[in-house]
C-alpha cells in the first residue's frame, strides 16, 4: 500500500458575536471541532461586550484572541482578562479594562459637650466604580457620585444661650472611571458651639481592577487600548 501522510487539520476559528459574561473559550473551541493541537483563533466582534474572560487549559500559544470589542471587569475593581495559559493577543481597535475603583467613605466627625452630650456626623459611602454589572449579557455602568454624609446636633441644653454644635459627615468620593482608582472621600465639618471634636477618615478610594491579570502569559501583537493595571 502506498504511504499516505497523516491528515493535518487546519486552524479552528470561533467567534463571540454577542455580549456575554465569562465565556469558556476552550468549551467553545471544542464545540467547533478543536481537538487540542490545532491553531485556534477567537474573534470578539466590534460592538460586543465581554465581562471577565479567562484563558486557561489551552496549550501555549495555540490560541490567538482577536479583540475588536470590549473586554472588561465588573464595577468596583473587577478584572477584565485572566491569562492562565500563554496566548497571542491582537487588540487593535479593541479595549480591555479593569473595573473602576469604588470611592472612599467620607470623614466621620464627632463633637462633644460636657459629660454624655455628643453628636456624630457619619461619612457617606463612596460611589461605585465604572464597569460591567453582574448580568449576562453584561451592561456597562457609569461611575457613581459619592453619597452625602449625615449630620447630628449635640445633645443637651445650649450653653449660655450659644448655638448648639452640629457635626456634619463628609460626602463619599466619586467612583473611578474604567481603569481608574476611586476618589478619596471628603472631609466633614462642624458648626455652632461645642467643647471638643475628633475625626475619622476620610478613606482612600479603591484601586481599579486589573485590565489583565497574568500579563507575562500574553504575547501582545497589537495593544489597542488597555485601561487599568496589569500584573
Amino acid at each position: 500500500m502506498a504511504y499516505r501522510p497523516p491528515l493535518i487539520k487546519g486552524p479552528v476559528y470561533i467567534t463571540i458575536a454577542a455580549s456575554v459574561r465569562s465565556p469558556d473559550i476552550r468549551a467553545l473551541a471544542i464545540s467547533a471541532g478543536w481537538v487540542g493541537f490545532e491553531a485556534l483563533y477567537c474573534t470578539i466582534n466590534a460592538g460586543v461586550d465581554v465581562a471577565t474572560i479567562t484563558v486557561a487549559n489551552i496549550p501555549d500559544y495555540l490560541l490567538t484572541v482577536i479583540n475588536r470589542g470590549r473586554i472588561g471587569g465588573v464595577y468596583n475593581s473587577g478584572t477584565g482578562l485572566v491569562a492562565s495559559s500563554k496566548f497571542n493577543l491582537d487588540n487593535a481597535g479593541g479595549v480591555i479594562f479593569g473595573g473602576g475603583g469604588q470611592g472612599g467613605t467620607g470623614q466621620t466627625v464627632y463633637i462633644f459637650r460636657g459629660t454624655g452630650y455628643s453628636g456624630t456626623g457619619n461619612g457617606g459611602s463612596g460611589g461605585i466604580g465604572a464597569g460591567f454589572n453582574g448580568a449576562d449579557p453584561p451592561v456597562m455602568l457609569n461611575a457613581g457620585s459619592g453619597n452625602s454624609g449625615t449630620s447630628q446636633t449635640v445633645g443637651g441644653p445650649a450653653i449660655g444661650g450659644s448655638t448648639q454644635g452640629i457635626a456634619y459627615g463628609g460626602s463619599g468620593g466619586s467612583g473611578g472611571a474604567i481603569g481608574i482608582q476611586g476618589a478619596t472621600g471628603n472631609d466633614g465639618s462642624t458648626s455652632g458651639s461645642f467643647e471638643s471634636q475628633s475625626r475619622t477618615g476620610p478613606a482612600t478610594g479603591s484601586l481599579a481592577g486589573y485590565a489583565i491579570d497574568g500579563i507575562a502569559n500574553v504575547n501582545i501583537l497589537a495593544a489597542g487600548s488597555i485601561l487599568g493595571r496589569t500584573r
